[in-house]
């Protein structure tokens, strides 16, 4: 079990994100259960457009705080696992109590049809009796902790990745390279770990940090109370003491005195620079992959959908398919979940009409 604190863009808002988990927009997503907890409106999925005016108007009533008082959390089960409604609903308020949300409303739903079965909970993080406003403290380590504990509890099994060490890998950046398999900036930072290790240890002044880094296309920054690595071409970012913590803010001031921003920034000559790539390696030079990013298919398609959309029609998709699973399967040390490819049938005739 995986459990995280999330949010999606097009799903901000009170009624946004309650429609969002009760209409499961997403292509192939389907919603299997839904119900609602601490709601004088219902229970039931019929009792929704009224839950969520109660909860607007429980909102409504706290003017003190500015931030946004919904909490979504995502919980995702093992391949091929989906728990009973009974150890659902528990889970669900296991999970509200860690949080110190149990007395507080709450909008939930599960989702079939995507590569894991996982359950959605939207809190409302104001209380309906006292309006007060109750935001998680240190809720990274309560969800773990009580993942954990739910397992053993009703016999879940463990989901691989979900340790403190894997979890300071970007969630987003790992979902993206599961649903794509396509590398993440984060991925791109972790592979060249190494160099931008030595870069650090071996430059003696913030414009020698930032030459270094700058060979590999990206860019150091301050942002909030922190630094993070600036992808020079997309934009992209990601906190620096995620790739490592010597490049956290603290220990590179340590180092070379209050933060000096790049004076040469801009795009120059690297002997790297992050771009669109397989998580394997050698399919970069697959035909595959380059019939995919040349022509007009790449520009919708990531390289998983590619692959499961032509490997029912196409020799090298099929090859390229194959070997994306083996190199899936020596990284993880398990099997890669199901693949859904597309088989195309041919059309039956129409006949001439009379």
């Amino acid at each position: 079990m995986i459990a995280k604190k999330t949010s999606i863009k097009r799903a901000r808002g009170t009624a946004a994100l309650a429609k969002y988990i009760a209409s499961a927009k997403e292509k192939g997503e389907k919603l299997d259960q839904f119900w609602l907890s601490n709601c004088n409106a219902g229970e039931g999925l019929e009792d929704l457009d009224i839950a969520i005016a109660e909860i607007r108007a429980t909102q409504a009533l706290n003017q003190r705080s500015k931030s946004d008082p919904n909490y979504h959390l995502v919980v995702s089960f093992a391949n091929d696992e989906k728990p009973d409604t009974g150890v659902l609903k528990d889970i669900e308020l296991e999970f509200a109590k860690a949080l110190g949300l149990e007395a507080h409303q709450r909008v939930v739903g599960t989702h079939i049809n995507t590569e894991n079965f996982h359950m959605h909970i939207q809190f409302n993080l104001v209380h309906p009796e006292t309006f007060r406003m109750h935001a998680p403290f240190r809720d990274f380590q309560i969800l773990q902790s009580t993942a954990a504990m739910l397992e053993k509890k009703h016999g879940l099994q463990v989901v691989q990745g979900r340790g403190q060490d894997n979890e300071r890998l970007n969630q987003k950046a790992r979902d993206k390279e599961a649903n794509s398999w396509e590398q993440s900036f984060s991925g791109y930072l972790r592979e060249h770990k190494g160099t931008l290790l030595q870069i650090n240890r071996r430059a003696r002044s913030w414009e020698e940090l930032h030459e270094g880094f700058a060979l590999y296309g990206v860019e150091l920054r301050k942002r909030g109370n922190g630094f993070v690595f600036r992808d020079i071409v997309t934009g992209t970012m990601e906190k620096a003491s995620m790739v490592d913590r010597e490049l956290s803010r603290k220990r590179l001031e340590e180092k070379y005195g209050p933060f000096e921003p790049n004076k040469k920034p801009g795009i120059r000559q690297t002997k790297d620079s992050y771009r669109r790539r397989p998580l394997d390696p050698r399919l970069e030079r697959h035909p595959a992959w380059k019939r995919m990013t040349i022509g007009q298919p790449g520009k919708n398609l990531s390289w998983r959908r590619f692959l499961e959309q032509q490997a029912g029609v196409d020799a090298e998709a099929r090859e390229a398919l194959e070997l994306q699973k083996s190199y899936l399967r020596i990284v993880t040390g398990q099997d890669p979940q199901k693949i859904r490819t597309r088989q195309i049938r041919p059309r039956k005739s129409k006949g001439m009409s009379r």
